[in-house]
């Protein structure tokens, strides 16, 4: 007689294996362990799971993947609960690794930095801090902000930062800078790190390519003018900020202006109007290289001399261009 040995197909998963597991809609008729910390393991499948025969007990979640958004480090109660919350979606898939594969587990950074296309984003905001919520079928981020992580902060390609902001700010300052192509999100883990301090932080530095006609904004500054306010209407929406110095008006001919209060600039930028090829400089607050004051009294670039310009002016007041 002859005995031939059979080794028994392994009821867990080798080390360094994955599965992957198209969930249908509906309860899964599984339960989870793991309450305490990530990963949730399967603790049970019922007999009349659909996912009978496709997951084993004793196996961990890696992620679950949810109209292309990955959903990582999740306990059990944290599974359980999205999956309750995502039973009618369709299309979602559960990733499954060996709980011994620890170092091969998906995990959510500290810190991500998201590079935003121009245009809309096809997602809302929501909470404080703001956190992406919901996304729209065709939206470009939604692989490309992890839930669970909150906007920390925005920066664009100039220099200009700001931080600490309400969902309000946050959709404001995307909806103003829309245009712009490289803006930046940078976020955080919820679970792991705190939102930053409040702060604004301006470009160094910008120059100014001025079109004809009301540009829009708002000055105040009795030594120096600043922008206080960019209206809805301004055609310099995305391309100056407020809070900053302007430091220079150049006009087409040679006429130049630095050091300007704000009604001296108001005036020069009304009495020029017409003329293209305008170039402004701003600058920030905190620079260290401001132009020193020239604004000629004798200038046929403006119909008013300095000390004309500067007459019963008050720091209170606001003028608009």
């Amino acid at each position: 007689r002859k005995i031939r040995f059979i080794t028994p197909k392994s009821s867990t998963q080798q080390v360094g294996s994955v599965t992957d597991v198209l969930l249908p809609v509906g309860k899964l008729g599984v339960t989870f362990r793991g309450s305490a910390a990530p990963p949730a393991i399967i603790k049970r499948v019922l007999e009349n799971s659909p996912l009978m025969h496709k997951v084993t007990p004793g196996v961990a979640v890696d992620t679950v993947t949810i109209k292309g958004r990955d959903y990582m480090q999740l306990n059990a109660t944290e599974l359980g609960q999205l999956l309750k919350d995502t039973s009618e979606i369709t299309g979602r898939t559960m990733k499954l690794r060996n709980i011994s594969d620890s170092s091969l587990f998906a995990k959510m950074p500290d810190e991500l930095e998201v590079v935003l296309p121009a245009g809309k984003l096809g997602c809302t905001f929501a909470g404080n801090p703001p956190m992406a919520k919901t996304f729209r079928t065709h939206s470009a981020l939604a692989s490309s902000i992890p839930p669970g992580m909150f906007v920390d902060r925005i920066k664009n390609k100039d220099g200009y930062s700001q931080s600490g902001m309400t969902t309000r700010e946050l959709v404001d300052l995307l909806n103003e800078y829309i245009e712009e192509d490289g803006r930046i999100l940078v976020l955080r883990n919820v679970k792991t790190q705190r939102p930053s301090e409040r702060e604004t932080v301006l470009p160094e530095e910008l120059c100014i390519t001025l079109p004809t006609g009301k540009l829009g904004v708002s000055f105040k500054g009795r030594r120096l003018a600043r922008i206080t306010r960019i209206h809805d209407e301004s055609k310099l929406t995305g391309h100056v900020y407020r809070g900053m110095i302007v430091d220079s008006i150049t006009v087409p001919g040679g006429s130049s202006f630095s050091g300007m209060t704000a009604k001296e600039a108001a005036k020069i930028l009304a009495d020029t109007k017409v003329v293209g090829g305008r170039t402004m400089v701003l600058k920030s607050p905190n620079s260290a290289y401001l132009s020193s004051r020239n604004v000629r009294s004798d200038d046929q670039s403006v119909g008013m001399s300095s000390q004309d310009m500067t007459a019963n002016f008050s720091t209170t007041q606001s003028i608009r261009m």
